[in-house]
């Protein structure tokens, strides 16, 4: 990996939600992958994601999704800007502003439960300038299982009645029917979509049967797995890069749109 990359390549220009464009050594592809990151992510986690979208020749822009602001007025900030409940419309919401300040056709390129928001967001413009979506670990089609998981796991809270009920109140949080609501925005996705949805094996957070609960019963979608079976919750490029790479840089040629006249998409 060159560490270098994202540092030498950073072009200054203004993104919304601390936003940033970093542009590709070897521009081979006019579409800009918007990198959707995970649930507490700073934008330096994705850092690996963004050097090797870079390398293959996109151009990337990274954001920070809203977390508890300073001043938290719980009330102000769980309803989205058309007054939907829960953090998956507000995401949205900030989704649909990143895509909106990019130009040209984009990739998206979401990470865990977030990529719920970014389907949601596409979904909005009717996937209009979107040649595809890639969503890695995620998002969970048992939304309060996977809140279990994390709260075992990731945050850990040893007393099982408060377990229950953070898990609850997060999956309220996060919407008050997450699925019925993702179900929605995935049928109103056109028809032969294209969708790569990377799931680990040993992923104890979003599980392998809980992904698919979310793509399968939509059969008007091309989407496929990449399925990494000693892999982990968002550890695929990290910790299994070989079969990683590979198969997540063909699936973004098949969508792209090669440049043979330098920057096409600026």
């Amino acid at each position: 990996m060159a560490s270098s990359t994202t540092e030498s390549s950073l072009k200054e220009k203004l993104y919304p939600f601390g936003g940033e464009l970093h542009i590709s050594p070897d521009k081979k592809f006019s579409e800009t992958v918007l990198i959707v990151p995970f649930y507490g992510a700073k934008k330096p986690s994705l850092a690996r994601h963004v050097n090797f979208l870079a390398e293959l020749g996109y151009d990337v822009v990274i954001f920070n999704l809203q977390r508890e602001p300073r001043n938290w007025k719980l009330i102000n900030h769980l309803f989205s800007s058309e007054m939907q409940l829960g953090l998956k419309h507000i995401w949205a919401d900030q989704i649909q502003a990143m895509l909106n300040a990019i130009p040209g056709r984009k990739i998206v390129y979401a990470f865990s439960n977030p990529s719920a928001s970014a389907i949601e967001a596409i979904a909005r413009r009717n996937a209009y300038d979107i040649a595809g979506l890639v969503c890695d670990s995620g998002p969970s089609g048992d939304l309060f299982k996977s809140m279990i998981a994390y709260f075992t796991t990731e945050e850990p809270i040893r007393l099982s009645p408060l377990k229950l009920v953070a898990s609850a109140a997060t999956t309220l949080i996060w919407h008050p029917q997450f699925k019925i609501a993702f179900h929605e925005d995935l049928a109103k996705l056109p028809h032969h979509f294209r969708i790569l949805s990377i799931r680990g094996w040993k992923d104890k957070i979003i599980t392998v049967d809980q992904i698919d609960k979310v793509f399968e019963p939509h059969q008007h979608l091309d989407w496929q797995k990449l399925s990494l079976p000693q892999a982990a919750h968002l550890n695929g490029l990290k910790d299994f890069r070989a079969e990683y790479e590979k198969p997540v840089s063909e699936f973004l040629k098949e969508i792209s749109t090669p440049t043979y006249d330098g920057r096409t998409n600026e």
